[in-house]
């Protein structure tokens, strides 16, 4: 990654630097150590610059770390080219969310505090949505539908994150050899799998649906 340097101190006024820098930089140091590790110091440090240039530019560190979530949600948002058919939609949907976990965990960090802020961040959820009424689902059953959606990737990437790859490399022989995934385990199959159960599921929900009291 390429940082836009400071610019030369003139005068003995402070080394002045850019939002996109300050960025980039505090991007890299969340996805490595969290967003807890984002303070005015640490990337003034990473960039040559005082801590009070970084206050100065970003307006304190809430709005730094809020800055640097919606830049990266809003690009991926931006960069969406949705598919005509519902199951399109969902498919897309499931893999750039997954993609953009595991580029950047600090929006799994940032997610698990509230939910994601970004240009186009509403707009994905409602669009999908709108898919899955299309398939055949009330409203209420399209919202959830697109709740369990998006759990079972978050759900997947939080494990997948935590546990490292591949896990099984640090069970011990005898436990390994009794474990369900001894010989099927490959995170990306794992994830390929049950994306396809999930919408087979929404399509046997919208072609046999099941009333509200039923599912009490």
């Amino acid at each position: 990654m390429v940082v836009e340097k400071a610019s030369t101190p003139k005068n003995g006024r402070p080394r002045a630097v850019t939002l996109d820098a300050i960025l980039d930089a505090a991007t890299e140091i969340a996805d490595d150590r969290g967003l807890d590790a984002v303070t005015f110091r640490v990337v003034a440090d990473r960039l040559g610059v005082s801590p009070m240039a970084i206050h100065r530019t970003t307006g304190g560190i809430d709005a730094l770390q809020h800055a640097l979530v919606s830049r990266i949600v809003g690009e991926v948002t931006r960069s969406v080219h949705w598919p005509g058919d519902w199951r399109g939609v969902v498919r897309l949907f499931a893999d750039t969310l997954h993609d953009l976990l595991m580029r950047h965990p600090v929006i799994l960090e940032a997610h698990r505090r509230a939910s994601l802020v970004g240009p186009g961040a509403d707009d994905v959820a409602l669009r999908v949505v709108d898919a899955l009424r299309t398939a055949g689902l009330d409203e209420e059953g399209a919202v959830y539908a697109y709740g369990a959606l998006h759990d079972f990737v978050t759900g997947h990437v939080a494990i997948r994150l935590g546990r490292g790859d591949p896990e099984q490399l640090r069970l011990p022989p005898e436990r390994r050899a009794m474990s369900v995934f001894a010989d099927h385990h490959d995170y990306d199959r794992r994830f390929a799998y049950g994306l396809d159960l999930v919408i087979g599921g929404i399509a046997a929900a919208a072609a046999a649906p099941v009333s509200h009291e039923e599912q009490r």
